[in-house]
């Protein structure tokens, strides 16, 4: 048997905890909101304080989130969803078999 080509696998992506490099900043984000708003608003368990674990379940629920997302969906699925949301429908391009808007169609009725 001949030996058959190997295909390099440096283009996949790398995982750490089921996240690619692209969706940690939503994870550190997370963590952060998990342990600011119970510092900010003093929240206790009795003498413990809440942001002591507060920023790992943040994470944790983050993770587990994205996981289950990144397994039915595309790459980069999350971050293009929310930079389509903040750019909102005006960016949107027209396909071709779209309505015309009214502000698109000519002044044909004068």
């Amino acid at each position: 048997m001949q030996p058959r080509p190997i295909r390099s696998q440096i283009y996949l992506p790398v995982l750490r905890f089921g996240i690619t490099d692209e969706d940690w900043g939503f994870v550190i984000a997370a963590a952060v909101a998990g342990y600011a708003v119970p510092f900010l608003l003093g929240l206790k368990i009795g003498n413990v304080p809440l942001e002591i674990v507060g920023w790992i379940v943040a994470a944790g629920l983050t993770i587990l989130a994205l996981n289950i997302i990144r397994r039915k969906s595309r790459p980069a699925w999350l971050r293009h969803v929310i930079q389509a949301k903040l750019q909102g429908r005006v960016s949107w391009r027209r396909l071709p078999d779209d309505t015309a808007r009214a502000w698109l169609k000519s002044e044909e009725k004068e």
